[in-house]
């Protein structure tokens, strides 16, 4: 069995993490919304702590 990966972390522009959220969200957003989740937020902890993926406009919180 494969050790898992701890994910790198992955910066992209602010134009492409918002529209790569946005079709994530439409993907998910019925399955979740019966549940009573936000699909939104979901995808958005998905992508960061699962990915690594974060907007550009992070990069500044996580160096400071």
């Amino acid at each position: 069995m494969n050790a898992p990966i701890e994910p790198t972390a992955n910066y992209l522009s602010n134009t492409t993490y918002a529209q790569l959220k946005a079709a994530l969200t439409r993907l998910v957003a019925d399955p979740f919304e019966r549940e009573g989740t936000d699909a939104e937020t979901e995808v958005v902890r998905t992508l960061g702590e699962v990915g690594g993926v974060w907007p550009e406009f992070v990069r500044d919180d996580a160096l400071a």
